[in-house]
């Protein structure tokens, strides 16, 4: 055989490469044979050797990142992840790897975008879909984690508490600026239940206020004034005749919560629910949960006026 022939050439990268296999040199190997795999196409015994190393290859390529990525070795996993993709680019392995590694550095965008390439090349992986589920939450894609959580339902009913976690912050996300602000108050005041009260229950918003409502001087100047006279005119809150203050900044008090929110079932629907009753039974029906705080929270508000309008349904 003319040694400068393309077989012979092949089989001369071919023994090298055995050599280098031989010695855990695999990449080299791999890169050799792919060599004669070109030169030779039609030989299948190349292209059968290339499979078998990059076979090889991917998992020793896992079987480093993996515990380097557990130990904390950060570089060393990021290393092995970029070879992993270079060598098996339709294996969502390495990008597993890389989006794992970008998370435990804070880089969270890297990490998203890692993370959907991996469970696109592998959609049906549970594992790989839920890791981009809890990166689209971090990430405040609360759309796609509750679509994502949704696929993972079908398989794990335990997921569901987390699509309808991922459901609310896509709500909340969504919200007008002020209603937000509410959500996210420690304790909310009363301006800011009036202002989740209009935003979130369409009989509040469009209702006709009956003549002579009693005019409060403290709402004035507020950027809630007109959800505010919607309140105090539907009852939820009353006015000091003395003073004629209705306290826009007092903290709502978690024992006048069933007061409220029987009046939102009134207006939506059925006011007679004995979840509604007082505050042990709205933590019975899961409307509202019992704490040590006397105060309720925006979140706590925002999630029961949303359970309050699906009991009156």
């Amino acid at each position: 055989m003319d040694s400068s022939s393309p077989e012979a050439r092949a089989a001369t990268l071919a023994t090298r490469a055995e050599g280098e296999a031989a010695e855990g040199r695999l990449r080299d190997a791999l890169d050799g044979y792919r060599e004669a795999a070109r030169l030779v196409p039609e030989d299948d015994r190349y292209r059968d050797r290339v499979a078998q190393l990059r076979a090889a290859f991917v998992t020793s390529l896992r079987d480093e990142a993996e515990p380097a990525l557990q130990r904390g070795d950060l570089p060393s996993a990021r290393r092995a992840a970029l070879a992993l993709v270079e060598v098996d680019p339709d294996s969502p392995a390495g990008y597993h790897v890389l989006a794992s590694a970008a998370e435990a550095e804070g880089k969270l965008e890297d990490a998203w975008a890692a993370a959907r390439t991996a469970h696109e090349r592998a959609p049906a992986d549970v594992t790989l879909t839920e890791a981009l589920a809890a990166l689209a939450m971090k990430t405040a894609r609360f759309a796609e984690a509750e679509a994502l959580y949704g696929e993972l339902v079908k398989s794990d009913p335990v997921m569901v508490e987390k699509q309808a976690a991922a459901r609310v912050e896509f709500q909340v996300q969504n919200l007008p600026a002020l209603a937000r602000k509410a959500v996210a108050a420690p304790r909310v005041t009363r301006a800011q239940l009036a202002t989740l009260l209009v935003t979130l229950v369409p009989e509040v918003a469009s209702a006709r206020l009956p003549p002579g409502a009693d005019v409060a001087t403290d709402i004035l100047d507020r950027p809630e004034r007109n959800a505010l006279v919607k309140a105090i005119g539907l009852g939820f809150f009353s006015v000091a005749r003395e003073t004629h203050h209705m306290g826009v900044d007092v903290p709502v008090s978690r024992s006048e919560m069933p007061g409220h929110l029987r009046r939102v079932a009134a207006l939506h629907g059925d006011p007679e629910d004995d979840c509604l009753v007082a505050p042990a039974a709205l933590a019975t029906c899961g409307i509202l949960p019992e704490t040590a705080s006397r105060q309720v929270s925006g979140r706590e508000a925002f999630a029961a006026i949303g359970a309050t309008l699906r009991l009156a349904r």
